[in-house]
């Protein structure tokens, strides 16, 4: 993944005067990782979670236990929904605005095809099946669908990137 991408969103998030928030559950801190490994990122990053059993989404980002049973962590609505906790636990524990947070979510299921149905996945849910969720301050959340291909760390990387372009597709829209 480009350094310069994760560089440029600092810059771009500094610039609007926002704070970064990120949830992660399949790429479990590798988008966290990307924006911390740039000089200064600590003027914008605020934090992560790394949610990866539903019971941490339940009790730190407050996504709710019907969602869960009804969508299945691997859905659009629990992306969002853990973007939407990663605002309201970040402007909580850090007194930080939350009109003044983005936040980022990633959910997933990251095994190959021939590793699936140990790790979850399905026919509905197959291995590759990733969400991505953006929720800017003042603006209905954005979610990606992705199906993509290749091994664990693969798709892992994919959808850290996505996530990144996602983002960056967003804050283009308020410039």
């Amino acid at each position: 993944m480009s350094n310069a991408l994760f560089e440029q969103l600092l810059t771009d998030l500094e610039a609007h005067h926002y704070k970064l928030a990120i949830a992660e559950s399949l790429t479990g801190g590798l988008l966290s990782s990307n924006f911390v490994s740039v000089t200064g990122a600590s003027s914008v990053y605020l934090g992560s979670v790394i949610a990866y059993q539903d019971s941490v989404k339940q009790n730190l980002l407050g996504v709710s236990s019907q969602l869960l049973e009804q969508k299945g962590a691997v859905s659009s609505e629990v992306a969002i929904a853990m973007a939407a906790g990663a605002t309201s636990l970040f402007s909580r524990e850090t007194d930080t605005p939350a009109e003044r947070i983005v936040a980022l979510a990633t959910t997933g299921m990251a095994s190959p095809a021939d590793e699936s149905a140990a790790s979850g996945g399905s026919e509905a849910k197959p291995a590759g099946l990733v969400f991505v969720a953006v929720q800017l301050p003042g603006r209905e959340a954005q979610c990606l669908q992705l199906n993509l291909a290749g091994g664990r760390n693969q798709v892992r990387e994919a959808a850290a990137e996505a996530a990144a372009y996602l983002l960056q597709s967003e804050l283009q829209k308020i410039d």
